[in-house]
């Protein structure tokens, strides 16, 4: 949100081919990990994210495919699966769907394994029968398709009345809700939160509406209904994921059933008065209007998780203090669960430690860099003022610090970052777009932490390698030197031959030149 504000703070101012790159690695300066780049290019223009999923069961190697979704000349939606061809030593088409305007959202499943799309009425899933090693006597009996195809899994109903869009978002519909490692479906609606639970053998347990209704506000042009946050984690210790929401000074929750449904009864469990459920642009005051920023206070619950490793669930909460548009400050707080003498969940009315930093913080990563069960936390943070959105007029960018917070021994986030580092925030004046830069935590080279990787530029990759001394991360930075889309959150990860290092996925928007909005460019991991 914050770097849509600086946009628009600074506006009111004023045929298949798929070829890899290059036939040798290319090494990290001063690091033993390697890549290979590889390249592939479509005849559409991609415009969703790369997705990589398992849908091709007979590899050997197993390999994740890649799913790329684009628009054509004549605006058609199409749905390619590309993968890997050892013999090749590099991707191929594997097979194409025109897609359907009905789908306007898709979501994969926590393991990878599913691929689903949304439609007003039902949820489908991709599938891909290889017509070669497919019996045709099966096929011809029984009908059975090969190749791509979307399969219905189930009708639903929800508050997305869309009967098509113009686009594919990335929702998440998809959840193994009771975690029995069988993907679930959960869908908002208008008045209650509709869940279909399915078992081992895919069979569908009694649909549940729970009582969690969408948010309503009444505004002049109309009426808006937005779908609640959704939490899940263990509010009853009995070692089973519970399904919450956050009203006014309260956690409310669902309690897990024996069976992997859900209670119809909802519990409580308190939190201080002043935190909420909704952001503050999403409450409407007396006069209709949105609450005045000259004056403003506000927390609301950003996430909930075991953030210090002692099995018990923590509230994470975004504190937001402004006293006008350009002079606002988000803090972190951390209120850590505990067990009372009642045996239940209880948490304190005031914070157990609090993340502060000079400037405004955005982008919240929550991971656990050293796998010690303790979380470390990542943000970015800049400063919105006068004379910075002056400099950003003439440079087309600003400065950004990325920060690292640990916990210490006596699980408080220290008053200074543990890591500081320094990227750029762009953005066009001509085409109206920012730009994110590269910023991730992931396990490059498969020793179990977190590495830092930042952009430097547009065409450097910086990678400071994870380590077991006290500041976690290697002081130097490796280089690799590549053409990066210069928006960020366009270059993601992910272990697409699951030999547990991360490879990098990148596509190209508007920001980048037009000849690259066909292009996916892989690095696979050595």
């Amino acid at each position: 949100m914050h770097y849509r504000l600086l946009v628009g703070v600074i506006f009111c101012l004023g045929c298949f081919n798929v070829t890899k790159v290059c036939a040798n690695s290319s090494k990290l300066v001063g690091t033993k990990v390697e890549f290979d780049h590889y390249t592939i290019t479509a005849p559409f223009k991609v415009s969703s994210p790369v997705i990589a999923v398992e849908l091709a069961t007979n590899e050997q190697p197993p390999m994740d495919e890649l799913v790329l979704i684009g628009i054509d000349k004549v605006k058609q939606t199409w749905l390619a699966v590309y993968m890997f061809d050892v013999s090749k030593n590099g991707y191929v088409l594997l097979d194409k769907i025109q897609l359907s305007d009905e789908y306007f959202a898709y979501d994969v499943s926590d393991n990878n394994e599913g691929l689903y799309f949304l439609a007003k009425d039902e949820v489908v899933s991709l599938r891909y029968i290889d017509p070669v090693h497919t019996d045709k006597s099966i096929n011809e009996n029984h009908k059975v398709p090969t190749g791509l195809y979307l399969q219905h899994k189930q009708d639903i109903k929800s508050i997305y009345l869309l009967n098509k869009s113009n686009f594919l978002a990335n929702k998440d519909f998809i959840q193994d809700i009771n975690k029995d490692g069988i993907d679930d479906i959960i869908l908002p609606d208008f008045e209650q939160t509709n869940l279909w639970i399915f078992s081992k053998d895919n069979q569908l347990l009694t649909p549940q509406h729970l009582n969690i209704n969408a948010q309503v506000a009444f505004i002049r042009e109309g009426i808006n209904f937005t779908p609640r946050a959704i939490f899940f984690a263990d509010f009853n210790q009995d070692q089973q994921q519970d399904i919450a929401w956050i009203s006014k000074g309260n956690i409310n929750y669902f309690s897990q059933n024996p069976d992997g449904t859900f209670s119809n009864k909802a519990e409580h469990l308190p939190l201080a008065d002043t935190i909420h459920g909704l952001n503050w642009w999403q409450i409407t005051e007396s006069d209709g209007e949105s609450p005045d920023q000259s004056n403003l206070t506000h927390r609301v619950v950003e996430e909930i998780k075991d953030i210090n490793g002692d099995g018990v669930a923590d509230i994470i909460v975004r504190f937001t203090q402004s006293s006008g548009v350009l002079e606002r400050a988000n803090d972190y707080e951390f209120y850590f669960g505990y067990i009372n003498e009642n045996k239940r969940l209880t948490f304190k009315k005031t914070p157990n430690t609090v993340i502060k930093a000079e400037g405004t913080l955005t982008g919240l990563n929550i991971v656990d860099v050293n796998d010690d069960n303790k979380f470390e936390v990542l943000l970015s943070s800049f400063e919105l003022s006068v004379s910075n959105i002056i400099g950003t007029l003439l440079s087309g960018g600003i400065d950004q610090n990325v920060l690292l917070f640990a916990l210490n021994d006596d699980d408080e986030y220290e008053t200074d970052a543990l890591i500081s580092k320094e990227v750029e925030l762009s953005f066009s004046l001509t085409s109206g777009q920012s730009g994110e830069p590269i910023v991730l935590l992931s396990d490059v080279n498969g020793d179990k932490r977190q590495d830092l990787i930042l952009s430097s530029g547009e065409e450097k990759l910086t990678i400071f390698l994870g380590n077991n001394s006290s500041r976690l991360f290697n002081r130097k930075g490796s280089k690799y030197k590549m053409l990066l889309p210069k928006n960020g959150a366009l270059f993601e990860q992910h272990d697409i031959n699951h030999d547990g290092k991360a490879d990098f996925i990148m596509r190209y928007g508007r920001l980048d030149e037009e000849s690259m909005a066909s292009k996916v460019t892989i690095l696979m991991v050595q």
